[in-house]
Formats: C-alpha cells, sequence, structure tokens
C-alpha cells in the first residue's frame, strides 16, 4: 500500500532529512564566523532583496527562511534555549541548507527567492561573482525569516539582554520600506495575517498599524543595545549605508561588492497612495513614534518622494 497520502509518512520522512541534515553539517568549520544576523521586522519589508543584495558580498552566507526546520530541532532552536552549543549548531546547520533547498517557506538558498528570477539583475550579478552557493570563508550568516524570528521572540519572551551577553555574535537587523508599500503588500500577499493578535479580515489601517509597531519595537531594542541592531530606510541607500552595514556585520567593505550592491539594490515606488491614506499614515507614525521624534522625521520623509 503506498504511503504517500499518509500524514505521518510525511512527517516522518522529513524528521529524517532533517537528521540527516543536521549529522551532516556537523563537520562545517565556523571559526572565521563572527557575526549572526537575524533580520526582524515585517514581510514584505526589503528582506529579501536587502539579504540577495548581502549574499553577493563573498563573505556572507544567507539562509532564507526554513522556520518549520529550525523551531523543530530542540539542538539548534537557541531562541528556545540558548547555550554556545546550540549556538554553533544552528550555525553549521543554517550554512549546510543555505547551499539547497526550494522556493517558500521550506528555503533554504537566497537564490531561490524571487529576487533571483530572470527578470532581475540579481542572479547575472551574482554569476559575475563567481561564487559558490556557500562561501569558502564565511565571516556573516544571515537568516532571513523576519516576522516569524520577532513574534518567536516575543512569544518566547527571550531575554534579550541576557542573550546578547551571552552571545557576542548574534546581531539584528532591520530594512524600512515605506510602510504605506509594505501594508498594501502584506495585504495583497496574505502575510498580513502573520502579525500577533490580528484576524481575518484586516483592515489596511491595522496592517499599518502593526507595521509601524515592529519598527517601534526593533528600534525600542536599538536603543538599549546600540551596537547589536541596526537600521536603515529605503530613501536613504547609497555607498555610505553599505559600508556601515559591512562593518556591522564583520564584512569587509570591499569597493566591488559596493559597486555591485549599489547597482541591484534600487528601491522603486511600486504603489500610488490615495490622499486619505497619506493623512492616515502621517497621523499614526506621529502617534506610534512620539517618543522617538526624529525617527518619525525619518518615517515622514517617504511622503515627500
Amino acid at each position: 500500500m503506498s504511503s504517500s497520502g499518509n500524514p505521518g509518512s510525511k512527517i516522518s520522512s522529513a524528521s529524517a532529512e532533517i537528521h540527516a541534515d543536521l549529522q551532516a553539517s556537523s563537520d562545517i568549520s565556523i571559526d572565521s564566523c563572527k557575526r549572526v544576523c537575524l533580520m526582524l521586522g515585517p514581510y514584505r519589508n526589503l528582506t529579501t532583496l536587502t539579504a540577495s543584495t548581502l549574499f553577493l558580498h563573498p563573505n556572507c552566507q544567507v539562509l532564507n527562511h526554513a522556520r518549520e526546520r529550525i523551531f523543530r530541532i530542540p539542538q539548534i532552536d537557541f531562541l528556545a534555549s540558548y547555550t554556545k552549543d546550540t549556538f554553533d549548531r544552528f550555525i553549521k546547520y543554517a550554512i549546510f541548507i543555505s547551499g539547497k533547498g526550494s522556493r517558500g517557506k521550506y528555503g533554504g538558498s537566497i537564490t531561490y527567492s524571487h529576487a533571483f528570477d530572470p527578470q532581475y539583475e540579481m542572479s547575472s550579478v551574482f554569476d559575475s561573482t563567481g561564487s559558490k552557493l556557500i562561501k569558502q570563508t564565511i565571516n556573516c550568516l544571515l537568516w532571513k525569516e523576519s516576522l516569524e524570528a520577532s513574534n518567536l521572540i516575543r512569544k518566547l519572551s527571550v531575554n534579550l539582554d541576557v542573550l546578547l551577553t551571552s552571545e557576542p555574535r548574534l546581531v539584528f537587523l532591520l530594512p524600512i520600506r515605506h510602510p504605506l508599500d509594505c501594508a498594501l503588500s502584506n495585504l495583497r500577499s496574505g502575510h498580513a495575517l502573520r502579525f500577533e493578535g490580528i484576524d481575518h479580515p484586516i483592515s489596511f489601517e491595522l496592517c499599518l498599524q502593526a507595521i509601524l509597531q515592529e519598527i517601534h519595537w526593533f528600534l525600542s531594542l536599538q536603543s538599549q543595545h546600540k551596537d547589536r541592531f541596526f537600521h536603515f530606510y529605503a530613501h536613504s541607500i547609497d555607498s555610505e549605508l553599505f559600508v556601515s552595514l559591512a562593518r556591522f556585520l564583520s564584512l569587509a567593505p570591499c569597493e566591488n561588492w559596493i559597486s555591485k550592491a549599489s547597482s541591484v539594490m534600487v528601491v522603486k515606488a511600486k504603489y500610488q497612495h490615495a490622499e486619505s491614506n497619506i493623512r492616515l499614515y502621517k497621523a499614526a507614525v506621529n502617534s506610534v513614534f512620539s517618543d522617538m521624534p526624529q525617527v518619525a522625521e525619518h518615517l515622514l520623509q517617504f511622503t515627500c518622494t
């Protein structure tokens, strides 16, 4: 009798694959890996473009998604229970599975993401680097599973003070796309339902509020741990940003990478917004960021472009 329709057989197969990958990754050397960066914040927030651009760097390895594999393995789920051994096993496993995989939540290599589709420049630029899917020398591992990681940190009440003190390699990154664009994209893609405490149907206003609250949460953490959190705005992408980002991630700010990054990391306005939504946005920004006036100023710049 075929087991193809048996859910139990699929779970067993998945568990066997995870175990095999965990074993296969055990011999990977991670001595050169000085930074492990988790992207946080909303989906549809330049995370794929940012991760793909960083993957062009010869010493940056990127794991795309794969949350269902990471979060189901106690030996590597360092957010649930941190030890140095757990964190080291996570790095090795993440590097190993980032050299293969598939599109979507299963994840793996960032080259399976939409940023590497043929109509975009990213794939050809990566091919021109001559790099392999797993870099020879990895100074930084970036994991792109933004909102799910943020949700888990809050769900588990992770003590980030203790975690960051215990693990000096760990840092966090937040790109900030125009929140109005981010909100529309989340609504159209269905990712809006991943925000905590929001049920279907979700309004544009609720989605926008959730995005602004995610940004505020991250920046509040950054104010407490300035050298461990990094954010940037889509309207302020330039070569100086790439230098700062590289240094934050313990990557050499090499001119060749900065040139490639500048050519591919171009954010184009995708949506036209009704004047009523722009007014809604301005009011929401001033309300949510009343305690962060400089941040509010940066966020309001999106309405000037």
